[in-house]
């Protein structure tokens, strides 16, 4: 049997950039995989032999617009260590698939609807009996697709956890309303022209902590503005509002410096249509099952206030907080791989995620409560066996010299 873990053939190009550095990978995993499609997705199901295989099947929510494994390092081989089945897909629309006005993010429900269904079948087929427990986990996009399966589709797993996801909401803030004004204030702020006042960079300044951005990570603004805001406005604008002229221009690296055509953006004319489109897709807060949510504070793309914390409102609104936790991570970046473009003082929020795995079956599976939700500065505060989580490798242990 082939080793499941990325040992054996290396991490996909993918994958790479979700850490900062690979999960720890001690021994090799030998099973089954099966690739093939779930309705319009690529999907991928890692099955380890029957006698490593915990009993349980963990679906992960792949972020973005990246691929069916895309979740390899950031949580693939960790769940596959711990003897998991790991089912995880495209979601449909892999690379610039949004691009196409037939396609949209309301498949993605639908394809993890269907890799579900079709993982336990095979887990089933496999084994010779069922899983006894189904847990789902993912990051960003694939965060909100834990939230938006743990409120629609509660039947089907025991439980989830997310790391940052994105809140869809049409009453709340969301990127399409947050990201123009980013890129209209921030190359100001930042006084990329060189000729930019005093007083204009600081109405820049309270323009961006105005639309979500801590002041303390300001650090960290410069890499974002290069690696997600401009490419992030283009592509979900082109997807929710394809009537906006601008969005149906090709793609031009010109924009990561001269994001104006894009930063012009008329959100507020457009907040009808946008409700309207993101409404069937929308987070609702309704959960039946646990749900745990770990979020860095110093996240500038989905930043805490307006995604994490707005999330866990709709929750307390729709009644159903006793099933919710959310953990703040203090200084924790979006995703761990952009602190090694600058690490600044940044945390890094895998290990966090891992654990809070590890809290999520205590929860269900022996009733043993979690962390209740707060701000979380070291990783000794939350873990209960900090030692023993594969995401705190030598590499990550060693950085702190770097802070």
């Amino acid at each position: 049997m082939p080793d499941l873990t990325t040992r054996s053939e290396g991490p996909n190009a993918d994958a790479e950039p979700l850490v900062y550095a690979p999960p720890r990978v001690l021994r090799p995993v030998p099973g089954f995989v099966w690739r093939g499609q779930a309705g319009a997705a690529r999907a991928l199901v890692r099955l380890p032999d029957d006698a490593a295989w915990n009993g349980k099947l963990l679906v992960g929510g792949t972020p973005a617009v990246r691929n069916e494994y895309s979740l390899d390092l950031l949580l693939g081989d960790i769940a596959l260590q711990r003897g998991y089945a790991f089912a995880t897909c495209d979601k449909g629309t892999p690379g610039l698939t949004l691009r196409d006005p037939q396609r949209s993010m309301a498949e993605w429900e639908a394809s993890y609807v269907t890799l579900t269904d079709l993982a336990q079948h095979l887990v089933a087929m496999h084994y010779g009996r069922p899983a006894h427990r189904t847990y789902i986990a993912g990051v960003s996009n694939g965060g909100y697709i834990v939230r938006r399966m743990m409120e629609q589709h509660s039947d089907r797993f025991d439980g989830g956890v997310e790391w940052s996801g994105v809140l869809w909401h049409p009453e709340r803030r969301h990127l399409l309303t947050a990201l123009p004004v980013w890129l209209s204030a921030y190359p100001v702020y930042a006084n990329w022209r060189g000729d930019r006042t005093a007083d204009e960079r600081r109405a820049a300044l309270a323009r961006l902590t105005d639309a979500g951005l801590p002041e303390a990570s300001s650090v960290a603004w410069e890499t974002y503005a290069q690696v997600y805001w401009v490419v992030t406005l283009w592509l979900y604008g082109r997807s929710l509002d394809p009537e906006w002229a601008p969005f149906a221009l090709d793609w031009s690296s010109h924009w990561l410096r001269h994001p104006d055509v894009l930063a012009e953006y008329p959100w507020q004319e457009r907040l009808a249509l946008l409700a309207d489109r993101i409404a069937p897709i929308a987070n609702t807060g309704r959960l039946r099952r646990p749900l745990l949510s770990v979020a860095g504070s110093w996240d500038c793309l989905i930043p805490f206030r307006d995604h994490a914390a707005a999330y866990a409102d709709l929750v307390h609104s729709a009644g159903a907080s006793q099933w919710h936790r959310l953990y703040e991570i203090a200084r924790g970046n979006h995703v761990d791989g952009l602190l090694r473009l600058h690490r600044s003082g940044q945390q890094v929020v895998q290990p966090y995620f891992e654990a809070a795995l590890y809290h999520l079956e205590a929860w269900v599976e022996t009733g043993t409560n979690p962390p209740l939700s707060g701000c979380f500065s070291s990783i000794e505060q939350f873990a209960r066996e900090p030692d023993h989580l594969l995401s705190v490798g030598p590499a990550a242990a060693d950085s702190s010299a770097n802070e």
